[in-house]
């Protein structure tokens, strides 16, 4: 099987750094889940949202502004990433937000970025 990777609107991306792909799960209930005087929780989940952590370290510019083109500033984008739940690659619209960009080198012809990373998160329940 061909190796599968990363991608924001159908534009492959570098891979990220061995600790720059992370993944959390956000599980939102109903407004009338609480717990009780006994303090025994009454929880009725109504779904979750996945979102991931991204990072890439030493990075030409034109890499950051192939990447940042694809997400910055949109209401929403298509990514093709490895989905935890299902443990498969597949295709879903995401958001992002936190842009973190730490410059390396700024001297003229030879810019590189030391490290960036946002979050990416999922428009649709998971």
């Amino acid at each position: 099987m061909a190796q599968e990777y990363l991608k924001f609107n159908g534009v492959t991306l570098p891979i990220p750094d061995e600790d720059g792909y992370t993944v959390q799960i956000a599980t939102t209930s109903t407004d009338d889940s609480d717990r009780t005087q006994d303090m025994v929780m009454h929880n009725t989940p109504m779904g979750s949202v996945a979102s991931y952590g991204l990072k890439w370290s030493d990075l030409t510019k034109e890499e950051v502004s192939l990447i940042l083109s694809q997400v910055l500033d949109k209401p929403s984008f298509s990514a093709h990433y490895f989905d935890v739940k299902t443990a498969t690659w597949k295709d879903a619209d995401f958001y992002a937000t936190t842009f973190n960009i730490t410059p390396i080198n700024l001297a003229e012809s030879q810019e590189r970025i030391e490290e960036l990373s946002f979050n990416i998160i999922g428009i649709k329940p998971i």
